[in-house]
């Protein structure tokens, strides 16, 4: 018999279904195993599946006895997870699983993301699979594929096979935070060539490094960018003397803050000992800007020989681009200063034989905040040459309705099962409901989950003592929908 890490927590059944994903590889793009371990689950226990277009699976699980008139309700969480690791991390994450480790009632990975984003909601839609699954209407559990890479597989979804008007989704939320609208996006790849001529002067590595990263945009305004900071510090070095640029390097581009950065600079002999002591005091100024937030945040600068180089000219305007690109947190809710509306961010930054490439998102709950932020882009690459190709179309928002009545619904619960109101929160976050709700516009969604934190980075984990109530709310709800019409 199969042993498992967590068979002393509780929801115990659900709890075992998360570990089963975990031992399946499944990043972007490699959800097949899974998919069919999903699958084979629903042959087990007697149930209709079918994949609706781009390997998103549907699976139709009947209503309790008595439930038989009850309206369908859709659950959806995603298949895929973010492949990160620690560069001690020998592991192949598309072939090879994840380790867990329990640190007392906090689950996480060793070294590399956990999956929880978003392995809690594949869970629990597999133990409502199972014939002993506590009191429910009829269920559509749509299992959706590459969410992590812009939404891509369920835009390849046959959305009219689905007969529900009310759905959770498990992306977002916590057992005590309901989520009722979601940021859509879009992606832009960054381009621009300069000429490179040979140098003789000294050269300096800079690195930014220790930084905590996280979501691109539910850490926003929260995170700092090591791409931020290097277009600071270029800029304020191009301020100091004629440096030139050799090269950049730059994490590989995810959906999350980039947490280091390295520069390589050519400094003419007679500018060097003004550049270090520049360097002295905007490495000064950022840790006391970034201390509290960031605290293994460093910089580091060595000798180092830089062969060829662009000119200072150009230098400065790599640097001026680096400084401007929208960056942050550019709209908040009037009414809910915490709900950001719309946040932008250079998800990384290479510089390599004269060949800049980087990667900007854009996250808004609103068309006109994105368009604002594209109009900006624009106009600083028409000022600095730079180019910009937009991947892909745009993702939709889940835009809030003012009227919801599962909301209503959920918030009674709350109060009649855990004794207290959850908060509304209206996420920075891309997920798929607004794709769904683009295809239905009459569905009307609510978003929770259990507690997990650091999604998209190594520090990911799970608050296993939220499961239970989590659980606790879920199943109240899917028995609730039964009585209603």
């Amino acid at each position: 018999m199969k042993q498992y890490l967590l068979d002393g927590f509780e929801p115990q059944n659900v709890l075992r279904h998360f570990e089963d994903i975990c031992s399946i590889p499944h990043g972007s793009g490699h959800e097949a195993a899974l998919r069919s371990h999903i699958a084979a689950l629903a042959d087990q226990y007697g149930l209709a599946h079918r994949e609706i277009g781009g390997g998103n699976l549907l699976v139709r699980v009947p209503a309790s006895p008595g439930c038989e008139e009850a309206a369908p309700f859709l659950i959806q969480g995603h298949m895929d997870m973010v492949l990160a690791k620690e560069p001690r991390v020998e592991l192949d994450l598309e072939h090879e699983p994840i380790r867990l480790v329990l640190e007392g009632g906090v689950l996480r990975a060793d070294g590399t993301t956990l999956g929880a984003d978003n392995a809690v909601g594949l869970c629990h839609m597999m133990a409502m699979m199972e014939p002993s699954a506590p009191r429910h209407p009829e269920l559509e559990l749509l299992f959706t594929t590459e969410e992590e890479v812009g939404l891509v597989g369920i835009r390849k979804a046959d959305l009219s096979a689905i007969r529900s008007r009310r759905m959770l989704n498990m992306d977002c939320g916590d057992p005590d935070v309901l989520v009722i609208g979601a940021a859509g996006g879009s992606k832009y790849d960054l381009t621009a060539s300069f000429p490179l001529a040979e140098t003789d002067d000294p050269g300096l590595c800079v690195e930014i490094a220790g930084l905590r990263g996280g979501h691109s945009g539910i850490e926003a305004g929260k995170r700092a960018s090591s791409v931020e900071l290097a277009g600071r510090l270029l800029s304020a070095l191009c301020d100091e003397a004629p440096i030139r640029l050799g090269a950049m390097e730059t994490p590989a581009a995810t959906n999350g803050f980039p947490r280091w950065q390295k520069l390589f600079l050519s400094v003419p002999e007679a500018c060097l000992d003004g550049v270090r002591r520049a360097l002295d005091r905007i490495i000064a100024d950022f840790h006391r800007e970034l201390d509290e937030r960031e605290p293994e945040f460093r910089v580091t600068v060595t000798d180092q020989t830089v062969v060829r180089a662009a000119s200072a000219e150009d230098t400065r305007t790599l640097a001026d681009f680096l400084l401007l690109m929208p960056f942050g947190v550019s709209q908040r809710s009037p009414d809910h200063p915490a709900w950001v509306l719309c946040s932008a961010l250079l998800a990384n930054a290479s510089f390599d034989g004269g060949v800049f490439h980087g990667h900007f998102s854009i996250r808004a709950n609103r068309e006109p905040y994105r368009q604002a932020v594209v109009a900006r882009l624009e106009a600083l690459c028409r000022m600095t040459g730079f180019r910009a190709a937009l991947k892909d179309r745009p993702s939709p928002p889940w835009p809030e309705k003012d009227a919801s009545p599962l909301r209503e619904l959920c918030q009674a619960l709350s109060r009649e099962v855990l004794g207290q109101e959850m908060a509304i929160q209206v996420e920075n976050g891309s997920v798929e409901v607004g794709v769904i709700t683009l295809a239905i516009p009459d569905m009307d969604a609510v978003g929770f989950a259990p507690k997990s934190r650091g999604a998209h980075t190594t520090s990911e984990h799970l608050y296993l003592d939220t499961m239970p109530t989590f659980w606790t709310l879920f199943t109240a709800l899917l028995d609730r929908l039964c009585d209603l019409p």
